[in-house]
């Protein structure tokens, strides 16, 4: 065996054994969230395709992973690429991969494997790290609760299920998993991304799905202290850029430029383009 072949056999990004998991299948386990008084108090979320390093005025908000599968899979094939990103924020929702009710069960039980994974795996970086917890029909129970605590802090999101755009409430197959997951894992809190269900018990975190989102963030650059420096008479100048340093482009079709359509983080796109380059 080659030196080369020997690193990739033995490579943890193969093998995802670091941690030697809980029940039959050894799912990874989460470690419990530990709240701080201030942790849910007109709590906001950021999705992790908005974040980035230059990001000052979105600190206290915490990551979640509830959009499509290709925005996040980075964190999966390159586990330590967002290390310093993320753990600039309060806390990171464990990545929900999808579980979607037609997908196949070995691919569910792998996307579980993966959202506990990512989530211990930031955890042992001393990333705060609150389970997202997911589901499909019953026969994913026996293993999409497994990999997280009892009593633990959890993470849910109600949009996909809610009657919105044309689409058709789901509410019976999301309390199903609810019901059993309350059972299951008995969590303190239970952080509900977008409106709760009335029927849904338990000690709520409601976080408000269009106050989290990208229209109602300051991308306006924050100049750190020490920055400032830079302005005095015989400071030292900073690099010069050749362009802006951020800009927002927003691509939004015409038929839906005066639409209050909360599904468009999905449908449309926002780049966030840098330029580092000095001049």
């Amino acid at each position: 065996m080659t030196e080369e072949n020997y690193h990739y056999r033995t490579s943890g990004t193969l093998l995802r054994n670091q941690f030697p998991g809980t029940g039959k299948l050894k799912m990874p386990l989460i470690p419990k969230f530990e709240p701080r008084p201030d942790d849910f108090i007109d709590l906001l979320l950021i999705g992790f395709d908005k974040t980035h390093l230059e990001d000052q005025n979105h600190l206290d908000r915490m990551v979640h992973f509830f959009l499509y599968d290709y925005r996040f899979e980075r964190v999966w094939k390159n586990p330590d690429s967002d290390l310093e990103r993320l753990s600039r924020y309060r806390a990171v929702l464990s990545p929900d991969f999808s579980m979607y009710l037609e997908m196949a069960p070995v691919m569910q039980l792998y996307n579980t494997f993966r959202n506990r994974w990512c989530g211990a795996y930031w955890a042992s970086k001393g990333m705060r790290v609150i389970p997202t917890v997911n589901w499909g029909d019953e026969s994913t129970f026996d293993f999409c609760f497994e990999g997280i605590e009892k009593g633990s802090v959890v993470a849910v999101s109600t949009y996909m299920a809610s009657e919105h755009d044309h689409r058709s409430d789901q509410k019976e197959w999301f309390m199903a998993g609810y019901n059993e997951m309350l059972q299951r894992i008995e969590p303190e809190k239970i952080i509900c991304y977008n409106m709760p269900f009335p029927e849904m018990q338990g000690d709520i975190v409601y976080v408000d799905y269009e106050r989290s989102s990208w229209r109602h963030m300051n991308y306006e650059r924050s100049y750190k202290a020490e920055g400032l420096e830079a302005f005095k008479i015989g400071g030292q100048s900073p690099p010069v850029y050749d362009t802006m340093n951020r800009s927002l482009l927003l691509i939004i079709p015409m038929e839906h430029r005066n639409s209050n359509n909360m599904e468009d983080e999905k449908r449309w796109e926002t780049f966030y383009m840098y330029q580092t380059t000095e001049a």
